[in-house]
């Protein structure tokens, strides 16, 4: 019988987290060698560098101010260091505005008052050591499982995607979401073709027509761009078997499993609504991860053919192979092989149920093969109107 918990840590807030991390969070790119040093010197914090931060269009900074909030106030932080330059368009004090609300810890550097980089480091150092000091009073305590947000993501995908791993994902889903659970399904621009599956599982007319908005929305921005149905086609993904988006997209809904859809949620929007819900997040693995884990996700189920180390700072990623060569290759960054499927050695019901268990056990603090690895990855949409839509 499955267990309805998990182990995992109850915060200022009420909300809960599986991991009790300490961040040091740039505000732009001029500030990352200082969060980096920060982090050298003190290895048990996870620096975030990244390349944004200025000269971005309106739009664009608002969305990069609330997604940097929204990672600041994920509940795997325990307590957050920001540092800015002093001049960046994305301001420092809206992003810790948004993360305050959460009740953590949140301390703030800026390099241009603080006289350099030297004396940056010297304090974020004290602060880190403090904060690391304050979160080891921590302890995790059971949670119900209804309060754990899982994303979902594929990348590498092949031709055997959509008949193993994204359909055994999807049966995690379903008993992630009968258990009171959230899961979020992303990357819009897999869903083409196949978004009236999707949109006649929505609960209701309102949440159908923000998917199909949404959805025509990103199919008019390719096509200004002069893209077509093999846009979102990578060549590893041509390589595994995959000839159109309709045929990735069939695949990628699955991981959404067959419960309704509850709510449609912007790029890096916390889901107000337990089941099934939506995010409006790229193709670009990356970018989405960052969404994902901005919009509150505890942990990230990856699915893969082709095989790829990709992380999350923050956010545990769980990484299931559409088929054994992939595991057996790639064994360092591969968590669940769900080629077992194929070859008839396990059912998508069972499958469903060992990367179920695997989600249980990583939120109570087993540790997956991207973060023994330290990958780490970490990448921001760009939404204004010179951005590409991938």
């Amino acid at each position: 019988m499955m267990n309805n918990t998990f182990m995992g840590y109850v915060n200022p807030d009420g909300s809960v987290g599986i991991r009790n991390l300490v961040v040091v969070l740039p505000m732009v790119i001029c500030a990352n060698s200082v969060a980096q040093q920060i982090e050298k010197q003190v290895p048990e914090v996870v620096a975030i560098p990244h390349t944004h931060g200025c000269t971005l269009d309106p739009t664009s900074n608002q969305e990069m101010t609330e997604v940097l909030g929204g990672i600041g106030s994920n509940s795997n932080v325990a307590g957050i260091i920001l540092v800015a330059l002093g001049c960046e368009s994305v301001l420092m004090d809206d992003v810790a505005k948004i993360i305050a609300r959460t009740k953590k810890p949140v301390e703030t550097l800026v390099i241009q008052q603080l006289g350099g980089t030297k004396k940056t480091i010297a304090k974020g150092v004290k602060l880190a050591q403090a904060l690391l000091k304050e979160a080891a009073q921590r302890f995790r305590q059971p949670i119900p499982l209804s309060e754990l947000i899982v994303g979902t993501e594929c990348g590498g995908s092949d031709g055997y995607s959509g008949l193993s791993a994204n359909p055994a994902v999807g049966v995690a889903s379903d008993l992630h979401v009968d258990q009171g659970g959230t899961v979020i399904l992303s990357e819009i621009t897999e869903f083409l073709g196949a978004e009236t599956i999707l949109a006649d599982r929505c609960v209701n007319a309102d949440v159908r027509k923000q998917l199909l908005d949404l959805v025509a929305w990103t199919e008019q921005s390719l096509a200004r761009l002069g893209s077509s149905n093999v846009a979102d086609i990578t060549p590893g993904n041509m390589k595994g078997g995959l000839t159109t988006i309709e045929e990735k997209s069939l695949g990628c809904i699955k991981k959404g499993g067959s419960r309704m859809v509850e709510e449609v949620v912007g790029y890096g929007v916390r889901p107000t609504k337990r089941g099934l819900v939506v995010m409006d997040t790229p193709g670009h693995d990356i970018e989405s991860m960052t969404g994902i884990a901005a919009g509150g996700a505890h942990l990230i189920v990856f699915t893969t053919g082709r095989g790829t180390p990709t992380g999350s700072p923050i956010c545990p990623v769980i990484k299931v192979s559409s088929n054994t060569p992939c595991y057996l290759n790639m064994q360092d960054n591969i968590d669940v092989d769900a080629g077992l499927v194929l070859s008839n050695k396990e059912s998508l019901a069972t499958m469903g149920e060992i990367i179920y268990r695997e989600i249980i056990q990583v939120a109570s603090g087993k540790q997956t093969k991207a973060e023994l690895s330290q990958n780490r990855e970490f990448a921001l949409r760009r939404y204004g109107s010179d951005c590409i839509i991938y």
